[in-house]
């Protein structure tokens, strides 16, 4: 591996795939159902290699075993690729996310976009959370789900302060404010933007 990488991360249909093709205009495949990606994509941008990483959690027609097994080989592959990590973009939905937050804690876990972006947090430089989808939400609830949102990742890591960018991937609503956030931490990383 040569180019630094720019990870696109998430759970299975939060739209990753969505959000490269209207950040880049390039034709990645989306799927209708859960887990449409099932291997890694990479697409040179010149100076950064940017990757579309399989989701995790629900894929449509693959069993728990075979759920988990994807999980394992996503959180090696990213810890295997820490040294070339410039950035990671962990997608969430935000229209569901208060809902699968509380079932989770309902059960007295952690919720798993919670858990993940600690994770990246330990692994990555820099994380930008890309919560996807607010256009679900009626204006009145956008910033109520955002601040709820980035209390639940400050109780997770509260040393770090969340760099969380509202947006909607098929409406290309924020979707400049998430590639400026990216060029900018690129650039503060001593790197090039990539060619877009």
């Amino acid at each position: 591996m040569k180019a630094p990488l720019v990870v696109f991360a998430g759970r299975s249909n939060v739209g990753k795939s969505s959000t490269i093709r209207a950040l880049t205009g390039r034709k990645v495949r989306v799927g209708k159902k859960p887990g449409s990606t099932r291997w890694e994509l990479m697409i040179d941008l010149g100076p950064v290699t940017l990757v579309d990483i399989p989701g995790f959690g629900h894929m449509s027609g693959v069993s728990k075993t075979g759920i988990e097994e994807m999980k394992t080989k996503i959180v090696q592959k990213l810890e295997g690729w820490s040294d070339y990590l410039a950035l990671v973009v962990l997608i969430v939905d935000i229209s569901l996310f208060r809902e699968l937050v509380e079932r989770w804690e309902k059960r007295g876990e952690i919720p798993i976009d919670v858990e993940f972006y600690t994770f990246l947090s330990e692994i990555a430089p820099h994380v930008i959370v890309a919560a996807n989808k607010i256009d679900k939400l009626k204006k009145r609830q956008q910033s109520v789900e955002l601040e709820y949102l980035i209390a639940k990742l400050r109780e997770a890591l509260p040393e770090v302060k969340p760099n969380v960018i509202p947006m909607s991937a098929p409406k290309k609503q924020g979707v400049p404010d998430l590639k400026h956030a990216v060029e900018a931490i690129l650039l503060q990383s001593g790197l090039e933007t990539p060619d877009w």
